[in-house]
């Protein structure tokens, strides 16, 4: 089956990217445009906990010059 056909499974990675203040607060939330979501804590441990119980995994962390974090999570 080709995969590009019009109702076919998604296959592939999801992505979000979850950015964080360095007091726990969520200023950012960016899904891919299929990935599975929940509803987003306004604290980032919580929205992290809820992340990686769902099957994501922490690909990369990086913090930005304006002193925020940003996860970047992953789902197959």
């Amino acid at each position: 089956m080709e995969r590009n056909q019009i109702g076919t499974a998604w296959q592939g990675t999801h992505v979000v990217l979850l950015r964080c203040t360095p007091l726990n607060k969520v200023v950012g939330f960016y899904p891919s445009l299929h990935a599975p979501t929940e509803p987003v804590s306004h604290l980032c441990s919580e929205a992290l906990s809820t992340y990686l119980s769902i099957g994501y995994v922490i690909s990369h962390v990086h913090s930005l010059q304006d002193g925020t974090v940003e996860y970047i999570l992953t789902k197959n």
